[in-house]
This record gives C-alpha cells, structure tokens and sequence, in this order.
C-alpha cells in the first residue's frame, strides 16, 4: 500500500488524457492541461532515468568482467529494460563497447517503458475486474477456484500473500485458476491489435467468399472479441467454461492452437504476457476466498437494461 511517485504520476496523467474526450473541448483544451502533463512527465522521468542507468551500469560491468566473459547481447535478464540495454551495449559482433548511453536511445527507451506502463496498467486492471464479475455469477467455479487455493496454499485465506511470497513457484501448480482466467480473457480481451496491408494479402468475406486486396498502408483492425467467440473454432463459444483448458485432443472443447490470442500470437506476442498472468493469478489467489462478491451490473439505469452477448450494459 506503499505511496509510489511513478504510479501517482501514471495515474494523474491517464485522469487528464483525452481518450474519449475529443468531442469535448473543454476537456481537450484545458488550459492547465499542458502544464499537468509536463509536470507528471517530468516526474515519471525522474523515476525511469535513474532504473535505466542503473541497469545499463550492470549490465556493462558483467558484460566486461575477466572472470565472466560474455557478449552483451547474451546477458540473461528478465526486465524488458535489460533486454533493450542488452541490445544496445553490442556493437556489430558485441567485440566493441560503449561507456554511454546517447541522448536519442535513451529517450526512446524512456517512451518506450512508458507505454509498457500505461498499457499494462489499463489492460490488467480491466481484466481484473471481468476476473472478479465472472467469478461472482459463477459460483460453482468459484468453488472450484477456492477448493485449489485450500489445497495448494493452504486452509487460511490470510495467509495466502506470506505463502506466495515465501513460494512463488506455487503460481505454477494453479491449473484451474489459470484455466478460470484464460477462459474469461477468451470472453473479454481486454485489447486487440492492428496489422499493415501487404501486396499477397488479401481479406475474405466468410459470408460470400469476396476477396478483397489488403493494400500496402491499409490498417487491418484484427478483433479478438470477435475471432475467440467464433464457434468455427470454439464448441460452446458463448458459454463460460474454464474446463476447456484442461482437456485433451479430441475432447468436444480442446483449444485449437493459436485459437486464443489475447495477447496476440508468436512472433506478435505480447512481451508482458508473463507478467500480465502472473499477476492476475496474485490477485485471485488474494480475493476469491476472503471476499464476498457481487455484481451489481443487473442494476437498471435511467429504465434500460440493455444487454450485449448476453451481458449487462453497464
């Protein structure tokens, strides 16, 4: 619960973007606005320049140390930081080094780390909480998901946190959690992604097998909301049914490969997909036996109780 200057800065800076708000102009056009988004930029800077140097400082030292030869581009590191600095520490053959980082790197780096920022925020956040409406209109897999956490971390839900942080291999051993959270993900992706035209490809219409050139520099919006509800590759593809990730070849549900892309698809993967399943698994090791939750999505607004794939508009 600790006060964290980056993720203050990241959150006042999403309150005052103008997603969504475009048609308004006193939004868009707040006169505080530019003077707020510098103020917080500069704040996130100040937190991200010091990490970079500091892991460029490492990775140079262990890439020149005596006892431990290695090319930078070998280094085994985790961060995406690390990775990218990695990279860049290797010129050529990685047979030359440099002592610093210039300008232009640096601030791409800098840009760069803080997308993965926003992104992940907004992305996890969302997913959470389609975690958690699952979760409370599905009792029996509620269940199912308390019944593994007694097993695995233990009968005492307040102890789940110090369990986890003495053993977070134990993250590995939650099939039916993990099998609970891709199912929702195949439900409610929370992004989709873009690719460009290329002069071999070509779109076509399922319903009339139209084809249609995809010319260079036309954006094609590929929609995971759409493809991962397809029941030409998902049996049942309205239904929440977590049991379709722990089932073999030829069962009715088997997954297809390369069926769910939430995070995308090799070589488009995600580079924070990790990350991204292991803290949602935290969060429902951390909340789905000592709360008790209920939607109140089912609430009528203003008289209407619209409903989109059978879910509440809300």
């Amino acid at each position: 619960n600790r006060s964290n200057p980056l993720v203050n800065a990241l959150r006042r800076q999403m309150e005052w973007m103008a997603f969504g708000g475009e048609g308004n102009p006193f939004r868009q056009f707040h006169p505080l606005r530019p003077f707020v988004h510098w103020y917080n930029t500069r704040q996130m800077n100040r937190y991200i320049i010091p990490e970079i140097d500091s892991h460029f400082e490492r990775l140079k030292v262990a890439s020149r140390a005596p006892q431990a030869p290695m090319k930078p581009t070998k280094v085994r590191s985790k961060p995406v930081v690390s990775q990218a600095l990695a990279a860049y520490l290797s010129r050529n053959d990685g047979s030359t080094f440099t002592d610093e980082i210039d300008s232009t790197f640096k601030e791409v780096a800098l840009n760069q780390l803080k997308v993965f920022l926003f992104s992940g925020h907004d992305t996890t956040s969302s997913t959470v909480c389609y975690v958690l409406y699952m979760l409370s209109v599905n009792p029996e897999f509620r269940t199912g998901v308390q019944a593994e956490h007694n097993d695995i971390l233990g009968a005492e839900p307040s102890l789940a946190a110090s369990v986890l942080s003495a053993s977070p291999q134990l993250l590995n051993k939650l099939p039916y959690t993990t099998a609970v959270i891709k199912e929702l993900m195949r439900l409610f992706p929370a992004a989709s992604s873009t690719r460009t035209g290329e002069p071999s490809l070509t779109t076509t219409d399922p319903r009339n097998g139209l084809k249609t050139p995809a010319e260079p520099g036309m954006l094609i919006w590929l929609i995971s909301h759409a493809y991962q509800r397809d029941p030409a590759f998902w049996p049942r593809s309205e239904e929440f049914q977590p049991e379709r990730w722990l089932t073999n070849e030829g069962e009715e549900l088997h997954v297809q490969p390369g069926a769910w892309r939430p995070f995308e698809h090799v070589p488009r993967s995600c580079i924070a997909k990790e990350l991204s399943m292991l803290e949602l698994k935290i969060v429902v090791c951390l909340v789905a036996r000592p709360f008790d939750i209920t939607a109140v999505y089912e609430e009528q607004r203003n008289g209407a109780n619209r409903r989109v794939g059978g879910e509440r508009d809300y």
